[in-house]
Protein backbone atom coordinates (compact mmCIF):
# COMPACT_ATOMS: atom_id res chain seq x y z
CA UNK A 1 0.00 0.00 0.00
CA UNK A 2 1.37 3.32 -0.63
CA UNK A 3 0.95 6.65 1.47
CA UNK A 4 -2.28 7.60 -0.27
CA UNK A 5 -3.94 4.44 0.44
CA UNK A 6 -2.54 3.87 4.27
CA UNK A 7 -3.82 7.73 4.89
CA UNK A 8 -7.30 6.71 3.16
CA UNK A 9 -7.91 3.55 4.88
CA UNK A 10 -7.33 5.68 7.99
CA UNK A 11 -9.89 8.18 8.02
CA UNK A 12 -12.32 5.23 7.13
CA UNK A 13 -11.50 3.40 10.07
CA UNK A 14 -11.85 6.25 11.96
CA UNK A 15 -15.34 7.67 11.17
CA UNK A 16 -16.16 3.95 11.72
CA UNK A 17 -16.03 5.39 15.30
CA UNK A 18 -17.03 8.63 14.54
CA UNK A 19 -18.58 9.09 18.21
CA UNK A 20 -15.39 7.19 20.28
CA UNK A 21 -12.80 9.43 18.24
CA UNK A 22 -14.62 12.62 19.46
CA UNK A 23 -14.71 11.54 23.25
CA UNK A 24 -10.83 10.64 22.97
CA UNK A 25 -10.06 13.93 20.95
CA UNK A 26 -11.27 15.86 24.40
CA UNK A 27 -8.48 15.43 26.40
CA UNK A 28 -6.24 17.10 23.32
CA UNK A 29 -8.67 19.76 22.34
CA UNK A 30 -8.85 20.83 26.51
CA UNK A 31 -5.19 20.45 26.76
CA UNK A 32 -4.50 22.95 23.22
CA UNK A 33 -7.04 25.03 24.12
CA UNK A 34 -5.90 25.86 27.26
CA UNK A 35 -2.20 26.30 26.45
CA UNK A 36 -3.57 28.67 23.60
CA UNK A 37 -5.38 30.73 25.94
CA UNK A 38 -2.36 31.63 28.46
CA UNK A 39 0.22 32.07 25.79
CA UNK A 40 -2.31 34.35 23.69
CA UNK A 41 -3.00 36.62 26.55
CA UNK A 42 0.51 36.44 27.46
CA UNK A 43 1.27 37.62 24.04
CA UNK A 44 -1.33 40.46 24.09
CA UNK A 45 0.21 41.39 27.37
CA UNK A 46 3.88 41.27 25.93
CA UNK A 47 2.70 43.44 23.16
CA UNK A 48 0.93 45.95 25.25
CA UNK A 49 4.28 46.86 27.04
CA UNK A 50 5.71 47.27 23.93
CA UNK A 51 3.66 49.44 22.09
CA UNK A 52 3.49 51.45 25.59
CA UNK A 53 7.47 52.10 24.96
CA UNK A 54 6.71 52.55 21.00
CA UNK A 55 4.18 55.38 22.37
CA UNK A 56 6.49 57.39 24.68
CA UNK A 57 7.86 60.27 22.35
CA UNK A 58 11.93 60.01 21.33
CA UNK A 59 11.92 63.71 22.39
CA UNK A 60 10.49 62.61 26.08
CA UNK A 61 13.00 61.37 28.98
CA UNK A 62 11.43 59.72 32.41
CA UNK A 63 13.18 60.70 35.32
CA UNK A 64 12.90 58.41 38.52
CA UNK A 65 14.74 59.30 42.24
CA UNK A 66 17.22 56.53 43.89
CA UNK A 67 17.65 56.70 47.85
CA UNK A 68 20.86 56.38 48.96
CA UNK A 69 19.68 54.26 51.70
CA UNK A 70 17.26 51.88 50.87
CA UNK A 71 16.40 50.03 53.86
CA UNK A 72 14.69 53.51 55.32
CA UNK A 73 11.56 53.49 56.11
CA UNK A 74 10.69 56.94 55.73
CA UNK A 75 8.66 58.42 52.96
CA UNK A 76 10.19 60.49 50.68
CA UNK A 77 8.70 62.91 48.28
CA UNK A 78 11.21 63.46 45.60
CA UNK A 79 9.10 65.40 43.30
CA UNK A 80 5.79 67.69 43.86
CA UNK A 81 3.39 69.14 41.34
CA UNK A 82 4.54 72.43 42.76
CA UNK A 83 8.47 71.00 40.77
CA UNK A 84 6.86 70.96 37.17
CA UNK A 85 6.52 74.59 36.78
CA UNK A 86 10.46 75.51 37.70
CA UNK A 87 11.17 72.50 36.19
CA UNK A 88 9.64 74.29 32.84
CA UNK A 89 11.55 77.12 33.21
CA UNK A 90 14.75 75.09 32.62
CA UNK A 91 16.24 76.07 29.26
CA UNK A 92 15.12 72.91 26.56
CA UNK A 93 11.94 71.56 28.52
CA UNK A 94 9.14 72.00 26.59
CA UNK A 95 6.34 70.06 29.20
CA UNK A 96 6.78 68.09 32.15
CA UNK A 97 4.14 65.41 33.65
CA UNK A 98 3.91 62.57 36.36
CA UNK A 99 5.13 59.87 34.45
CA UNK A 100 2.28 57.06 33.57
CA UNK A 101 4.06 54.00 34.87
CA UNK A 102 4.79 52.20 31.50
CA UNK A 103 2.18 49.85 31.25
CA UNK A 104 -0.78 52.26 31.09
CA UNK A 105 -3.16 49.86 33.74
CA UNK A 106 -5.37 51.96 36.14
CA UNK A 107 -5.56 50.24 39.27
CA UNK A 108 -7.81 52.87 40.35
CA UNK A 109 -8.51 55.46 43.12
CA UNK A 110 -10.38 54.14 46.40
CA UNK A 111 -12.14 56.90 48.80
CA UNK A 112 -15.17 56.74 50.65
CA UNK A 113 -18.50 58.63 49.42
CA UNK A 114 -21.34 60.02 51.74
CA UNK A 115 -25.19 60.86 50.84
CA UNK A 116 -26.35 62.32 54.50
CA UNK A 117 -26.11 59.60 56.85
CA UNK A 118 -25.16 56.75 54.43
CA UNK A 119 -21.46 55.72 53.37
CA UNK A 120 -19.65 53.44 50.90
CA UNK A 121 -15.88 53.05 49.90
CA UNK A 122 -15.98 53.50 46.00
CA UNK A 123 -13.33 52.13 43.51
CA UNK A 124 -13.09 54.83 40.78
CA UNK A 125 -11.20 55.65 37.44
CA UNK A 126 -10.99 58.04 35.12
CA UNK A 127 -13.54 57.15 31.96
CA UNK A 128 -12.55 56.27 28.37
CA UNK A 129 -14.88 55.62 26.36
CA UNK A 130 -15.71 52.48 28.65
CA UNK A 131 -18.56 50.24 27.07
CA UNK A 132 -20.76 50.37 30.12
CA UNK A 133 -24.24 48.57 30.52
CA UNK A 134 -26.50 51.38 32.45
CA UNK A 135 -29.47 50.86 34.06
CA UNK A 136 -30.18 54.48 34.41
CA UNK A 137 -28.09 57.93 33.10
CA UNK A 138 -26.25 58.60 30.93
CA UNK A 139 -22.21 58.16 30.17
CA UNK A 140 -19.86 60.54 30.98
CA UNK A 141 -19.02 63.04 28.19
CA UNK A 142 -16.28 65.37 26.51
CA UNK A 143 -18.48 68.24 27.48
CA UNK A 144 -18.02 67.16 31.30
CA UNK A 145 -14.37 67.28 31.05
CA UNK A 146 -14.34 70.84 29.49
CA UNK A 147 -16.70 72.11 31.65
CA UNK A 148 -15.25 70.83 34.86
CA UNK A 149 -18.41 68.88 35.59
CA UNK A 150 -17.73 67.22 38.68
CA UNK A 151 -19.97 63.99 37.34
CA UNK A 152 -19.74 60.34 38.53
CA UNK A 153 -21.37 56.88 37.13
CA UNK A 154 -22.01 54.65 40.32
CA UNK A 155 -21.83 50.44 40.20
CA UNK A 156 -25.25 49.48 40.78
CA UNK A 157 -24.47 48.23 44.74
CA UNK A 158 -22.51 51.11 45.39
CA UNK A 159 -25.70 53.39 44.37
CA UNK A 160 -27.48 50.83 46.22
CA UNK A 161 -25.23 51.50 49.50
CA UNK A 162 -26.14 54.96 48.97
CA UNK A 163 -29.60 55.49 48.24
CA UNK A 164 -31.38 51.86 48.00
CA UNK A 165 -33.11 50.42 45.75
CA UNK A 166 -34.69 52.83 44.14
CA UNK A 167 -31.77 53.89 41.58
CA UNK A 168 -33.70 56.07 39.61
CA UNK A 169 -34.35 58.72 42.41
CA UNK A 170 -30.27 58.57 42.63
CA UNK A 171 -29.83 60.46 38.98
CA UNK A 172 -29.03 64.20 39.80
CA UNK A 173 -27.84 63.85 43.03
CA UNK A 174 -24.83 64.95 44.78
CA UNK A 175 -22.70 62.65 46.92
CA UNK A 176 -19.37 64.10 49.01
CA UNK A 177 -16.18 62.77 47.91
CA UNK A 178 -13.26 64.34 50.02
CA UNK A 179 -14.36 67.42 50.39
CA UNK A 180 -16.22 67.70 46.84
CA UNK A 181 -20.07 67.08 45.05
CA UNK A 182 -20.02 64.64 42.67
CA UNK A 183 -23.21 64.71 40.67
CA UNK A 184 -24.12 61.22 40.03
CA UNK A 185 -25.49 61.25 36.24
CA UNK A 186 -25.30 57.14 35.27
CA UNK A 187 -25.46 53.79 37.36
CA UNK A 188 -23.73 50.73 35.70
CA UNK A 189 -25.12 47.53 35.92
CA UNK A 190 -24.10 44.37 37.59
CA UNK A 191 -21.55 42.01 36.15
CA UNK A 192 -23.74 38.71 34.89
CA UNK A 193 -21.97 36.41 37.09
CA UNK A 194 -23.24 38.46 39.95
CA UNK A 195 -19.74 39.87 41.47
CA UNK A 196 -19.62 43.76 41.39
CA UNK A 197 -16.13 44.20 40.26
CA UNK A 198 -16.51 47.54 37.91
CA UNK A 199 -15.11 50.91 38.83
CA UNK A 200 -17.20 53.99 39.77
CA UNK A 201 -15.95 56.16 36.78
CA UNK A 202 -15.34 60.10 37.11
CA UNK A 203 -14.16 62.46 34.34
CA UNK A 204 -10.48 62.71 33.27
CA UNK A 205 -9.68 66.05 35.17
CA UNK A 206 -10.56 65.09 38.13
CA UNK A 207 -7.91 62.50 39.18
CA UNK A 208 -5.70 65.33 40.11
CA UNK A 209 -8.20 66.65 42.73
CA UNK A 210 -7.42 62.86 43.89
CA UNK A 211 -3.71 62.94 43.60
CA UNK A 212 -0.79 64.22 46.24
CA UNK A 213 2.72 64.35 46.15
CA UNK A 214 3.72 61.08 47.64
CA UNK A 215 2.07 59.60 44.63
CA UNK A 216 4.66 60.79 42.34
CA UNK A 217 7.77 58.27 41.97
CA UNK A 218 8.39 59.67 38.52
CA UNK A 219 8.25 62.31 36.24
CA UNK A 220 8.37 63.11 32.10
CA UNK A 221 9.91 65.32 30.65
CA UNK A 222 9.26 66.21 27.04
CA UNK A 223 12.24 68.35 25.55
CA UNK A 224 12.20 71.12 22.88
CA UNK A 225 13.56 70.24 18.76
CA UNK A 226 17.79 71.26 18.63
CA UNK A 227 17.88 70.28 22.26
CA UNK A 228 20.03 67.16 23.19
CA UNK A 229 18.47 64.61 26.07
CA UNK A 230 21.69 64.21 28.12
CA UNK A 231 22.17 68.52 28.65
CA UNK A 232 18.27 68.74 29.30
CA UNK A 233 18.59 65.75 31.77
CA UNK A 234 21.82 67.33 33.40
CA UNK A 235 19.71 70.71 33.65
CA UNK A 236 16.72 69.56 35.16
CA UNK A 237 18.97 67.16 37.49
CA UNK A 238 20.44 70.24 38.62
CA UNK A 239 17.41 72.09 39.53
CA UNK A 240 15.62 69.21 40.98
CA UNK A 241 19.11 69.04 43.50
CA UNK A 242 18.21 72.68 43.99
CA UNK A 243 14.41 71.94 44.89
CA UNK A 244 14.88 69.35 46.93
CA UNK A 245 18.20 70.06 48.48
CA UNK A 246 17.64 67.55 51.61
CA UNK A 247 16.97 64.52 50.06
CA UNK A 248 19.91 61.80 50.07
CA UNK A 249 20.17 60.10 47.15
CA UNK A 250 20.20 60.76 43.36
CA UNK A 251 17.82 61.62 40.17
CA UNK A 252 18.32 59.34 37.23
CA UNK A 253 17.43 59.10 33.66
CA UNK A 254 15.22 56.15 33.31
CA UNK A 255 16.15 53.30 29.95
CA UNK A 256 12.31 52.28 29.02
CA UNK A 257 13.69 49.64 26.96
CA UNK A 258 15.12 47.72 29.93
CA UNK A 259 12.37 48.22 31.64
CA UNK A 260 10.90 46.56 29.21
CA UNK A 261 12.35 43.91 28.11
CA UNK A 262 12.56 43.12 32.55
CA UNK A 263 8.91 43.24 32.29
CA UNK A 264 8.96 40.88 29.28
CA UNK A 265 11.05 38.49 30.99
CA UNK A 266 8.83 38.20 33.81
CA UNK A 267 5.65 37.93 31.97
CA UNK A 268 7.47 35.21 29.71
CA UNK A 269 8.57 33.29 32.61
CA UNK A 270 4.93 33.61 34.09
CA UNK A 271 3.38 32.67 30.80
CA UNK A 272 5.54 29.66 29.66
CA UNK A 273 4.86 28.57 34.17
CA UNK A 274 1.48 28.23 33.33
CA UNK A 275 1.49 27.17 30.17
CA UNK A 276 3.44 24.10 31.16
CA UNK A 277 0.87 23.26 34.06
CA UNK A 278 -2.11 23.86 31.72
CA UNK A 279 -0.30 21.40 29.36
CA UNK A 280 -0.74 18.74 31.78
CA UNK A 281 -4.11 18.00 30.42
CA UNK A 282 -2.12 17.12 27.23
CA UNK A 283 -0.52 13.88 28.90
CA UNK A 284 -4.24 13.11 30.10
CA UNK A 285 -5.52 13.25 26.48
CA UNK A 286 -1.97 10.73 25.21
CA UNK A 287 -2.96 8.59 28.04
CA UNK A 288 -6.53 8.72 26.18
CA UNK A 289 -5.07 7.99 22.76
CA UNK A 290 -3.08 5.54 23.96
CA UNK A 291 -5.80 3.40 25.25
CA UNK A 292 -7.82 3.94 22.16
CA UNK A 293 -5.52 2.61 19.50
CA UNK A 294 -4.89 -0.64 22.37
CA UNK A 295 -8.51 -1.12 22.10
CA UNK A 296 -8.64 -0.67 18.45
CA UNK A 297 -5.67 -3.13 17.75
CA UNK A 298 -7.77 -5.34 19.46
CA UNK A 299 -11.08 -5.41 17.54
CA UNK A 300 -8.84 -5.21 14.24
CA UNK A 301 -6.50 -8.27 15.08
CA UNK A 302 -8.32 -10.42 12.70
CA UNK A 303 -7.91 -7.93 9.77
CA UNK A 304 -3.79 -7.12 10.80
CA UNK A 305 -3.37 -11.06 10.59
CA UNK A 306 -5.39 -11.28 6.94
CA UNK A 307 -3.66 -8.30 5.58
CA UNK A 308 -0.01 -9.76 7.00
CA UNK A 309 -0.94 -13.22 5.33
CA UNK A 310 -1.17 -11.80 2.26
CA UNK A 311 1.79 -10.12 2.39
CA UNK A 312 1.87 -6.55 4.13
CA UNK A 313 4.58 -5.48 6.13
CA UNK A 314 5.28 -5.04 9.97
CA UNK A 315 6.25 -1.54 9.17
CA UNK A 316 3.08 -0.81 6.65
CA UNK A 317 1.27 -2.09 10.01
CA UNK A 318 2.69 0.64 11.90
CA UNK A 319 2.40 3.34 9.83
CA UNK A 320 -1.51 3.21 9.47
CA UNK A 321 -1.79 3.09 13.01
CA UNK A 322 0.04 5.70 13.46
CA UNK A 323 -1.60 7.78 10.98
CA UNK A 324 -4.83 6.86 12.83
CA UNK A 325 -3.31 8.47 16.07
CA UNK A 326 -2.15 11.36 14.45
CA UNK A 327 -4.97 12.16 13.06
CA UNK A 328 -6.90 11.71 16.19
CA UNK A 329 -4.35 14.29 17.92
CA UNK A 330 -4.07 16.55 14.88
CA UNK A 331 -7.49 17.86 14.35
CA UNK A 332 -7.88 17.87 18.08
CA UNK A 333 -5.17 20.47 17.94
CA UNK A 334 -6.79 22.40 15.35
CA UNK A 335 -9.97 21.95 17.31
CA UNK A 336 -7.94 23.28 20.40
CA UNK A 337 -6.41 25.82 19.10
CA UNK A 338 -9.68 27.41 17.54
CA UNK A 339 -11.46 27.18 20.98
CA UNK A 340 -8.01 28.40 22.61
CA UNK A 341 -7.90 31.79 20.62
CA UNK A 342 -12.05 32.50 20.86
CA UNK A 343 -12.07 31.96 24.46
CA UNK A 344 -8.96 34.08 24.72
CA UNK A 345 -10.78 36.87 22.45
CA UNK A 346 -13.80 36.70 24.90
CA UNK A 347 -11.16 37.20 28.13
CA UNK A 348 -9.65 40.03 25.95
CA UNK A 349 -13.03 41.76 26.17
CA UNK A 350 -12.40 42.12 30.06
CA UNK A 351 -8.84 43.00 29.74
CA UNK A 352 -7.04 46.27 29.11
CA UNK A 353 -5.20 45.07 26.00
CA UNK A 354 -6.04 42.14 23.27
CA UNK A 355 -4.81 38.73 23.12
CA UNK A 356 -2.42 37.99 20.20
CA UNK A 357 -2.55 34.50 18.57
CA UNK A 358 1.56 34.30 17.48
CA UNK A 359 2.93 32.46 14.51
CA UNK A 360 5.26 30.73 17.05
CA UNK A 361 1.88 29.85 19.16
CA UNK A 362 0.19 28.15 15.86
CA UNK A 363 3.02 26.29 14.84
CA UNK A 364 4.25 25.08 18.43
CA UNK A 365 0.65 24.14 19.20
CA UNK A 366 0.28 22.09 15.84
CA UNK A 367 3.33 20.57 16.29
CA UNK A 368 2.67 19.43 19.97
CA UNK A 369 -0.71 17.65 19.03
CA UNK A 370 1.06 16.06 16.13
CA UNK A 371 3.85 15.00 18.32
CA UNK A 372 1.01 13.47 20.92
CA UNK A 373 -0.22 11.51 18.91
CA UNK A 374 3.11 10.03 17.75
CA UNK A 375 4.42 9.33 21.05
CA UNK A 376 1.22 7.89 22.30
CA UNK A 377 0.04 6.03 19.65
CA UNK A 378 4.12 4.39 18.68
CA UNK A 379 3.45 1.65 21.24
CA UNK A 380 0.10 0.25 20.52
CA UNK A 381 1.09 0.95 16.57
CA UNK A 382 4.25 -1.42 17.37
CA UNK A 383 2.37 -4.27 18.91
CA UNK A 384 -0.09 -4.18 16.08
CA UNK A 385 2.81 -4.31 13.18
CA UNK A 386 4.34 -7.01 15.38
CA UNK A 387 1.07 -9.08 15.45
CA UNK A 388 1.51 -13.03 14.77
CA UNK A 389 -1.38 -13.56 11.44
CA UNK A 390 -1.59 -16.70 12.39
CA UNK A 391 -2.69 -16.50 16.20
CA UNK A 392 -4.65 -13.25 14.48
CA UNK A 393 -6.51 -14.60 12.35
CA UNK A 394 -7.73 -18.01 14.45
CA UNK A 395 -7.68 -16.37 18.15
Amino acid sequence: MNLFELIYSALLSLRAHKFRVFLTMIGIIIGISSVVTILSIGAGLKSQVNQSTKNVSVNTITINFEAEDFNSMEMVTAFQYSDFKNLQNVDGVEKVNESGGGLGINLGINENAEFFDRQTSLMMSTYNKENLKLIYGRRITPEDDKFKNYVIILTEDHAKSLFGTDLKQAIGKGINIKGEFFEVVGIQKKDSTGVDMSYDYIPTFTKTFFQNDTQISSIDVKIKQGYAASDVFKSVQKELKILHPDLKGKYVQADPQAITKSIEKIIGGLTLFIAIVSGISLFVGGIGVMNIMYVSVTERRREIGIRRAIGAKPNTIVLQFLIESIFITGIGGILGISIGYGISAIIGLFLPFKPVLTIGTLIGSSITSISVGIIFGIIPAYKAGNLNPIKAIYK
